[in-house]
C-alpha cells in the first residue's frame, strides 16, 4: 500500500478525465431523439414559471419525477455504474428524491405557492437559464466535443441545478433542498479532483 502520503485525492477516482466525459457522449448518442423531450420539458417549465397557472405547480412537480428518475435509471445506474461503483447508490437517492418530490410537490401539492422574495426569484432565473441554456454549450466552450453535452432531465448535474432553481421560485419543504446539495458537492469534488 505504501506511504499514504504518496497519495492524492485522484487516486481514489477510478476513472479517468476522459473516460468520465465520454459516457456522456455515448449516452447522448444512445438516447437520441430524446434531447427532444428535454426542451420540451423546459419549455413547458419556463412557461408554467412565467405565466403561473393553476396548474402549474403540480406539473412542474411530475417534470422534475420524471426527470430525475430518468437520469436515476438511464445515466446513474445503467451507464455511469459502468465505471463508478458507488453509482447505483447515486441513483438510489436521485430516486429518493423523485419520491420527495412526488410527496410535496403532487400529493401534497407545496409548489402552488410562489415565493414573494424578488433575490428568490433572481437567484432562481439564473441558475434556471444556467442549467436549460448554458450548461449544454459548457464542452463547446471549453474545447470538449460537442457530442459531451450535459441536458436537463437527461443528466445529473444540469437536472439537479434546475431543480434547485425551481425550489427557489416555490416555498417547498426544506428537505427537498438535501439530496440536491449533496449531489453538488458530489459532483463538485469529483470534478475538482479528476
Amino acid at each position: 500500500m505504501g506511504d499514504l502520503s504518496t497519495y492524492r485525492l485522484s487516486d481514489f477516482i477510478l476513472f479517468s478525465e476522459s473516460a468520465y466525459y465520454r459516457q456522456f457522449e455515448l449516452y447522448n448518442q444512445a438516447i437520441w431523439p430524446l434531447h427532444f423531450v428535454a426542451i420540451l420539458f423546459s419549455c413547458v417549465i419556463i412557461y408554467a414559471l412565467w405565466k403561473r397557472p393553476a396548474w402549474a405547480g403540480r406539473l412542474v412537480a411530475i417534470i422534475l419525477i420524471v426527470s430525475w428518475l430518468w437520469v436515476a435509471w438511464a445515466f446513474l445506474y445503467v451507464r455511469f455504474y459502468q465505471i463508478h461503483i458507488v453509482a447505483n447508490w447515486y441513483a438510489l437517492g436521485f430516486i429518493l428524491q423523485a419520491g420527495l418530490i412526488a410527496w410535496f410537490g403532487v400529493i401534497q401539492n407545496r409548489f402552488n405557492v410562489f415565493t414573494a422574495s424578488p433575490w428568490r426569484i433572481k437567484i432562481g432565473s439564473g441558475l434556471l437559464l444556467l442549467s436549460l441554456f448554458l450548461y449544454p454549450l459548457i464542452p463547446v466552450i471549453i474545447g470538449r466535443n460537442w457530442q459531451q453535452f450535459e441536458m436537463f432531465a437527461l443528466v445529473p448535474d444540469p437536472t439537479v441545478l434546475a431543480t434547485l432553481a425551481i425550489l427557489l421560485f416555490y416555498r417547498p419543504h426544506k428537505v427537498l433542498y438535501l439530496i440536491p446539495v449533496i449531489w453538488i458537492l458530489i459532483s463538485g469534488v469529483t470534478i475538482f479532483i479528476m
